[in-house]
């Protein structure tokens, strides 16, 4: 049987969180998912604090967070389970939120306050795209996003994308997506021959969507590649977790600053591992 889409959009209640939720669930309409609410609270709790204060101080952060996150919701879910808060670190909570029965989508928000400020130290945002074995979409929130109608997949042959969850977006996008577009950033001193036969080959495998192939290479590279980002609108950036791009980290510079917050287009991240 297969899987039914779920969304699980993590939420902190910050600047603009109203974007990130109606993007994720005009996201859920074209692909028919549940859309699950997620918070993590700080748990600030005294360290002198006896066990019953604890808890206590617990469940009043949990009860506050939960009239935040249905009021956030305004009545477009249904159910308890669609509410979903913790203490544990996000990571851990989105391992214990597994289920054979789905497979998620997990959202998430970029803003210029928190992960610009933080890529070299690390973020929630960055640990999931990172870390998580799910597939990951980071929305920059500073603005309204459309439904995508391109997507634009940054490929490396060393990195083969997942199957699995490529196949899953291109299913779930395939009535919104007029566009496809395999493309490939060189360093000045590699080589050419086996990255353009990968991009043949991907060409040649999902065909259906009549791909375009693109291999950026140069000192203009970079710039060159921004600059078309920025004028194609209702875009999604497709990355494959572990590749340069997520890794290396003036090219991870680059692709949360450049590609994804300045030009206000959604990012996904396939997961290594199914």
């Amino acid at each position: 049987m297969d899987k039914r889409n779920r969304i699980l959009v993590l939420i902190d209640f910050s600047e603009n969180t109203d974007n990130l939720i109606d993007f994720a669930f005009s996201i859920a309409e074209t692909i028919n998912a549940k859309v699950v609410l997620v918070h993590k609270i700080p748990g600030l709790v005294p360290s002198m604090a006896d066990e019953v204060s604890r808890r206590e101080i617990l469940k009043e952060e949990m009860n506050e967070a939960s009239s935040k996150l249905r009021e956030l919701a305004r009545d477009r879910v249904y159910s308890d389970d669609s509410f979903q808060i913790s203490e544990k670190p996000i990571l851990t909570l989105l391992r214990n939120l597994k289920s054979p029965q789905y497979f998620d989508w997990v959202f998430t928000g970029l803003k210029e306050g928190g992960v610009l400020k933080r890529l070299f130290i690390g973020s929630t945002t960055l640990s999931v795209i990172e870390e998580s074995d799910m597939l990951t979409v980071t929305v920059p929130t500073e603005t309204k996003m459309n439904l995508p109608e391109k997507l634009l997949v940054g490929v490396n042959p060393n990195y083969p994308l997942n199957p699995e969850h490529f196949h899953r977006v291109l299913k779930g996008l395939e009535n919104n997506v007029k566009n496809l577009k395999f493309f490939t950033i060189l360093k000045e001193d590699e080589a050419e021959q086996t990255t353009r036969e990968h991009l043949l080959k991907l060409q040649i495998e999902y065909k259906r969507f009549e791909p375009d192939i693109q291999i950026y290479r140069g000192d203009d590279a970079a710039s060159t590649l921004s600059d078309k980002m920025k004028l194609s609108h209702n875009s999604i950036l497709v990355l494959q977790q572990g590749s340069r791009s997520l890794t290396n980290i003036l090219f991870r510079q680059f692709t949360i600053n450049e590609l994804v917050y300045r030009a206000q287009t959604p990012l996904i991240v396939l997961s290594k591992r199914t």
